[in-house]
């Protein structure tokens, strides 16, 4: 009975210290939690306005509010699908909170320590620490967390109780009392973990895999014992993963996601990531002699005292082996039930590292596609971060019980103090880091719409006349492949104005989008050769054209020019843009084409305003590809660098302009990088140009147009290569600047300046 009475003592003086702490450490947000942003970058901007606007707008698994007019599905689109989805039923039927999702996601974030430290202190009375030692050890683990460090912007991952609870609740499973009960438990904690982000269902079944893989190891010598437990564990950690899939693509209308994003083999963990802070004092001098840099991504410093665990393990291994014909590893494994724990924590720690994907074997991510989904790998180390922590306590533990049994008080006593201010004042340090610049003033997402709204009545326009807003400068994203971030501060405007009113936006800036809607999106403002597809699903009403006085590019400039201001101040312009103006500047590119095949009415191929042998054209028509732009051919290489050509041009000195068309390939992340090199007559190369190849709009179905204006010099040789993954080229134009050329097809559509002349 004392024992229980102890134990449930620190666990309240540990909760009621956490929450003293999260009051001195968040006091401003506890007051008013509305009225704080923690970031006003895009990234946290974002994942405010997805969960805001959903709570006061939107229903079911589609998010309205963004990428008009298609929606988005909440599982893509970080806003915490399970959680807002119940607060939605919240507001619904119990209690009005609509208007508050921002301060509902502050106060989750800073509450959801109050989950954690619980369950991290049970996991180390678990592993029969003193309730007191728990306590301390909970405390600095709590907040040395690396998650602590994502409340500037990835919110959903601030939720670090979901890892000790899956290690909790994957303890008392295998302490086999109650295993239906305990393994219902932790499906359930694994499927919700997966309904607020993928990464927990991720960490959830990569850790539950780990662990059995240890326990295979452990027990090899029993195999045929050991098959019955490892199934059961198989199907713990399958049947989230498989309710979380299924239950998204079930419900998803999408069907051309990226499943590739960039970041695979970058962002990940290394041992200067785990092992040392980010700052050190002789940091400075040991750099100039090795390299200690690391992506943030990959962050999980597990506190001074677990590197100098790791660096005794490290250094006491050889010599244990070679003193001793079967080595004892005791003093490694001083804990039976920590073991397990441990060797999957390195496991899992290896895979957080790209290991043994970065090491030659990256042709296993064509055998496990779903792996190369998660751009940042180094979040996997986050479980190596609790278990080594978690063992660390323990080690020291024990060395404090061996000096005090060995009449070492002041010895043990010291030991502690030592290894608890070290850790304290790397939480302290991780703390301050986490908050610090956190607390900004919520100007954009507020809970009273009046101020925004007399704008509108100032101007006596009606905002219900609007569709959808479109911002200027222009900011999207698709995939990793097209980037447009100009435009990031408009962007921020205009989820304001959303928040506001209702209306939905046309851009969205989630790298998970379907490939399709986030190139009809970017296509608007495409050259006026090009139809624009995703007006065919708009109806007829304008557009909500929200600028900032940033400097705006050529296409960037007319589009501007065709709304209509009707407010603005020293930040931004609100204009209403008729979606006629997108149509008519189309119909115009065609009258004048259809004049121009009046006035150049031959049969021959190439028809232009100027010299024809100043026209140089390539239709690859001889050539096999995968897919075409026009005609029957187009170059093609799986990867590596493709030369288009490399000659003197049968141009006159002057300005010529280049363009051709690169296939938009979702089967890699990035765009191939199309590179113009110069030679003189000698030999010597005079320039080299990497062209644009990420932030273009003239899309055309999946191809892009890449184009540049260069000068032409006399005798000089041109080089085009194109370096990448899935290089597909088809139709290369170069022409005088300010000529028309028109190329009939044999095959397919004719070309008017290299761009497609609708049938």
């Amino acid at each position: 009975m004392k024992q229980k009475l102890t134990h449930a003592s620190f666990l309240i003086i540990l909760m009621v210290t956490t929450a003293a702490l999260l009051l001195i450490l968040f006091q401003p947000v506890l007051q008013h939690p509305n009225s704080i942003l923690f970031s006003k970058s895009i990234d946290p901007l974002k994942s405010y306005f997805n969960f805001s606007y959903y709570l006061k707008y939107d229903s079911g698994v589609r998010h309205d509010g963004i990428n008009y007019p298609y929606g988005d599905h909440l599982q893509y689109i970080n806003s915490h699908p399970a959680y807002v989805s119940v607060l939605k039923l919240v507001d619904k039927h119990l209690y009005p909170i609509a208007d508050y999702g921002v301060g509902i996601l502050n106060l989750t974030m800073i509450f959801s320590f109050l989950l954690g430290m619980p369950l991290l202190f049970l996991i180390l009375r678990r592993f029969e620490l003193p309730a007191w030692y728990a306590f301390l050890s909970a405390l600095v683990i709590g907040f040395l967390t690396p998650q602590f460090d994502r409340i500037h912007g990835h919110f959903e991952m601030v939720y670090w109780f979901f890892i000790p609870l899956f290690w909790y609740l994957l303890i008392r499973f295998r302490e086999d009392k109650k295993p239906f009960f305990w393994g219902s438990l932790l499906m359930l904690s694994g499927t919700i973990g997966g309904l607020i982000s993928a990464y927990f269902v991720a960490f959830y079944f990569i850790f539950l895999v780990a662990v059995l893989i240890a326990d295979l190891w452990i027990h090899r010598k029993q195999a045929r014992q050991q098959l019955q437990p490892a199934i059961y564990v198989l199907v713990l950690a399958a049947v989230p993963v498989l309710l979380v899939r299924g239950l998204a693509g079930a419900t998803d209308w999408v069907t051309d996601r990226p499943d590739n994003p960039y970041g695979f083999y970058v962002y990940h963990a290394n041992l200067f990531s785990i092992f040392l802070p980010s700052e050190f004092p002789l940091k400075a001098f040991i750099s100039k002699y090795m390299d200690l840099g690391f992506q943030w991504e990959g962050r999980a410093f597990v506190g001074l005292p677990a590197t100098w665990v790791a660096i005794s393990l490290v250094m006491m291994a050889p010599i244990v082996w070679l003193r001793k014909r079967q080595p004892d590893w005791s003093f490694v494994f001083q804990h039976k039930a920590l073991l397990p724990y441990l060797l999957a924590g390195t496991l899992v720690l290896l895979f957080s590292m790209c290991f043994p994907f970065k090491w030659g074997f990256g042709f296993l991510l064509e055998l496990l596609p779903p792996v190369r989904q998660f751009r940042a790998l180094g979040r996997f180390s986050w479980i190596f971060y609790y278990i080594f922590t978690v063992y660390s306590a323990f080690i020291f533990f024990q060395l404090f019980e061996k000096l005090k049994a060995k009449n070492r008080q002041r010895s043990a006593y010291l030991l502690l103090i030592a290894v608890f201010v070290s850790w304290g004042m790397a939480a302290k340090h991780n703390t301050e880091r986490a908050t610090r610049g956190l607390f900004n003033e919520n100007d954009k997402l507020a809970s009273n719409d009046e101020e925004f709204l007399q704008r509108f009545q100032h101007a006596q326009v009606d905002y219900h006349q609007f569709q959808a807003i479109f911002t200027l400068p222009f900011a999207s994203t698709c995939g990793d492949k097209l980037l447009f971030e100009n435009g990031m501060t408009a962007l921020g405007e205009a989820m304001k104005c959303a928040h506001h009113t209702g209306l939905p936006l046309v851009q969205s800036f989630s790298p998970r989008l379907s490939f399709a809607q986030a190139l009809s999106s970017i296509q608007l403002l495409a050259d006026s050769a090009i139809g624009k597809t995703r007006l065919n699903d708009m109806n007829d009403k304008p557009l909500l054209l929200i600028s900032t006085k940033q400097e705006l590019n050529e296409q960037e400039a007319w589009l501007h020019k065709q709304a209509q201001v009707f407010w603005e101040d020293q930040y931004i312009t609100m204009s209403t843009l008729p979606l006629g103006a997108f149509k008519v500047s189309h119909e115009n590119w065609l009258n004048h084409v259809a004049d121009f095949k009046v006035q150049f009415n031959t049969p021959a191929e190439i028809n232009t305003d100027t010299l024809p042998e100043l026209i140089f054209y390539l239709d690859f028509d001889d050539q096999l590809a995968e897919n075409t732009f026009t005609g029957t051919g187009a170059l093609f290489k799986r990867r590596g660098e493709l030369e288009i050509f490399n000659q003197k041009l049968p141009l006159p000195a002057g300005t010529a302009k280049l363009s051709f068309w690169l296939a938009f390939d979702n089967r890699h992340y990035d765009m191939p990088q199309p590179t113009l090199t110069v030679w003189d007559e000698n030999g010597k190369q005079l320039s080299e140009t990497k062209l644009n190849n990420r932030q273009t709009h003239n899309v055309f179905r999946q191809w892009v147009q890449i184009s540049t204006h260069f000068e032409v010099r006399k005798n000089a040789r041109y080089q085009l290569r194109i370096k990448g993954k899935y290089i597909g080229v088809d139709d290369l134009l170069i022409k005088p600047a300010g000529t028309n050329v028109l190329i009939r097809k044999s095959e397919g559509p004719d070309l008017f300046n290299n761009f497609v002349v609708d049938p």
